[in-house]
This record gives structure tokens, sequence and C-alpha cells, in this order.
């Protein structure tokens, strides 16, 4: 066959199948093509999120996440919030204009509302209330900042949003203890998780440490340290600052009094971290108030837990018969009390009935067999204290 005409048939056989193509090809539409493209848009989107740290997205330029523009209507009550704030209304006016106000915003569209907050949070405005910084049954009751207020706000609006702009902007700049504050219970409640993670541990240090927030410590800056008691790898820093200022309270701008309730609750939710910490320094909680404190915490420890029992085991061991927290323990134990009332975050962890019951039978038998045993010789007549006193509480069903 001749070149041309071999050309020629090609050319003949590809308009055969160009044709077939076109007769069979899926048809999309205009509904097809928009999912298409969202689709494109949303799969662009998980890549980003997937591809930067913490898994939020970032984009490449390091600017701030673009999000849809806020509501008109938004910005303008938000403005006028503000300017309402600016004319100094008394205390139960502010509280009823910032509650109305958070109840119409968490009513809306969450995405509208994440928007305006944001803009607002990033223009760096701000009012002040004249109200406190106060924690409630259902979370902050009162903000003493607009900031703070619109902070907290997006939380329950937009935890995702909030939980970014907080690790962004508010925990690197340290500018504020009650913003700082807001965003460290952010940070714990972030996705429902409540966990105490590498992040929050170093955010909470963060604080803690920061001289010029701790040498007059306000409401904020006392709040936080609930968070001593959910944070078990930051107990060893807080346990040596916490030894300063239970040494001399009268000088602790009330430090002493706050980090006496963050222990409480800290050996209530990590007792086995918090009382083996106790252990690993005898200097820490050795002066002032700090034996007593001591004293109480070991007191609180649960014998049926077998961590728990061996940690007693080693601090009864140790300890000087003669001395005032050898008394203050054995008055103590088994030391039930605890403050119930809600924190920065949240309501503290509590022994059910039933694991009471279950504890003081088990330091019945902790504290009988060491007597059988002639451990603790120093400490027999506080022991058989004790021993009357658990007796007295098994007979109670």
């Amino acid at each position: 066959m001749k070149l041309s005409g071999w050309i020629g048939g090609l050319s003949a056989a590809a308009l055969i199948l160009l044709a077939a193509w076109w007769f069979l090809r899926p048809v999309v539409g205009p509904d097809t093509a928009r999912k298409v493209q969202t689709q494109a848009r949303e799969d662009s989107t998980i890549t980003s999120r997937e591809d930067s740290p913490g898994g939020s997205a970032q984009p490449a330029s390091g600017q701030e996440i673009p999000m849809q523009p806020p509501d008109p209507a938004l910005r303008a009550e938000l403005e006028n919030l503000r300017s309402r704030l600016a004319q100094k209304p008394d205390r139960e006016e502010v509280r009823r204009i910032l509650r109305a106000w958070a109840d119409k915003i968490l009513a809306g569209d969450p995405d509208r509302a994440a928007a305006a907050l944001l803009e607002f949070l990033r223009s760096g405005q701000d009012e002040p209330t004249g109200l406190e910084f106060l924690v409630g049954e259902g979370g902050l009751e009162e903000w003493p900042s607009l900031r703070a207020f619109l902070l907290d706000l997006l939380g329950k609006v937009d935890p995702e949003e909030a939980a970014r702009y907080a690790r962004a902007k508010v925990i690197p700049a340290k500018n504020s203890t009650v913003e700082y504050a807001v965003s460290l219970r952010i940070l714990w409640n972030h996705g429902g998780a409540q966990e105490a993670s590498p992040e929050l541990t170093q955010a909470w240090l963060g604080l803690l440490q920061k001289p010029d927030w701790s040498v007059r410590p306000g409401a904020a800056w006392m709040e936080s340290l609930d968070f001593a008691g959910r944070l078990p790898a930051a107990l060893p820093v807080f346990v040596g600052a916490a030894t300063e200022w239970l040494a001399a309270p009268a000088a602790s701008e009330g430090k002493a009094e706050a980090a006496q309730l963050a222990l409480e609750r800290s050996a209530r939710n990590h007792p086995v971290e918090t009382m083996g910490t106790l252990m690993q320094n005898p200097a820490w909680l050795s002066q002032g108030r700090g034996p007593g404190i001591r004293a109480s915490l070991f007191a609180r420890a649960d014998l049926a837990d077998t961590k728990q029992a061996e940690i007693l085991d080693r601090y009864l061991s140790s300890l000087d018969p003669a001395s005032p927290e050898a008394t203050a323990f054995s008055k103590a134990f088994p030391y039930r009390k605890f403050s119930v009332s809600p924190g920065l975050s949240g309501f503290p962890d509590l022994q059910t009935p039933e694991e009471i019951r279950t504890s003081n039978l088990a330091a019945a038998e902790f504290f009988g067999r060491a007597m059988a045993e002639g451990r603790y010789p120093g400490l027999r007549d506080e022991i058989a204290q004790i021993q009357a006193r658990l007796l007295e509480l098994n007979r109670i069903k």
C-alpha cells in the first residue's frame, strides 16, 4: 500500500472513533459540574490541613486562614455592643446585655458569627466591662473585658477556630492574663477532649512562670491554677512554686490558698502522680503550712488502689513520728473533704459512696496488717487512732 493511501485510511478510522466517542460520552450538566468543583475545593482544603502542623489549615504565606466575610449586620451589632459598654452601664445591665448578645449569637449561623468574632478579635479593639473574672457552674459567668467575652463565645460557636486563634495569637503573645485564662479553657475543652495534652501543659506552665503575672496575680491567674489538678506532667514545677507560697502565706498575695485548693484537686484527679511527686523531694511542702497540707494529701490515699498503698507505705516509713505532720496525718486519715465548687477546668472528680466504703475497708485491712507486722513502730498510737476511726466508719452502712 502506498504511504498516502495508508494515511488516508488511518484518518478515516480516527474520524469514525471520534464520532463514536461524541455520541457515547457522559453528559455533565451544570449541577454535576458544580459538585465536581465543590469536591475539588473540599479535597484541597483537607489536603492543606493534613499537610500543616497540628492538622490545621495554614496558607503557605503564613497569613490568616481565609473565612467567609463577616455579616455586615453582625459587624454593626458588634460595634454597637462596644459603644454601649463604653457608656459604662451598671453591672447588672452589663450582665443582661452580654447574656442577651450571647443567646442571639448562639442561636444564629455559627460560620457567620465566627467570622464576625474573629474579625473583631484580630482588630485589637476592646472595651472594659466593669465585671470580674467569675467562674460558674456552666463556665465563665463574668468577663472583665469585651475581648475576653467574645473569645469565650467563639469557643462555643466554633471551638476549632477558637483553639486556632488561641494557639496563634494569645498563647505566644502573653499580653493578657484574662484572655490567656480563657484560651486555656478553650484548649482544655477543644473537641470535647478535656485531656492533659503536652500543648496545654506547656501553655499553662507559660502562665505559671511569667514573673510579672505571678507577682501580683489577678482573678484570672488565680482561677487558672485550677489546671494544676489536671496536668500531672506540670506537677513538679507547680509543687516547687506552691512550696514557696505555703512557706510564707501572708506574703503570697493569695497564692497559698489557691495552691492548696489546686493540690487538693490534683490529689483527687491524679492521686498516684501527686503523691509520687511529693515523694521525689523531701523539701517540697516542708515549711509553713506545707507539712500540714502534705499530710492531708497523703491522708486522701485510696488504699483499695495498690499503687497508692505502696506510695503511702513509703511515706509512713519516712515520716518522723515526733513531727506535727505525723499528728496531722493521724487526725486526718481518711480525709474525704473536697471542694465541690466549679473551677476553670470544670467540676472536680468526686468519689461515690460505694467507692468511699470500699476505700475505708481497704484502709482498715492496710493498717491492721501494719500493726500485726510491726511496721511504723513510732506511729503505733497514731495508727490505733486511725483503726478506731475506720472501725466506726465501716460500722456505718
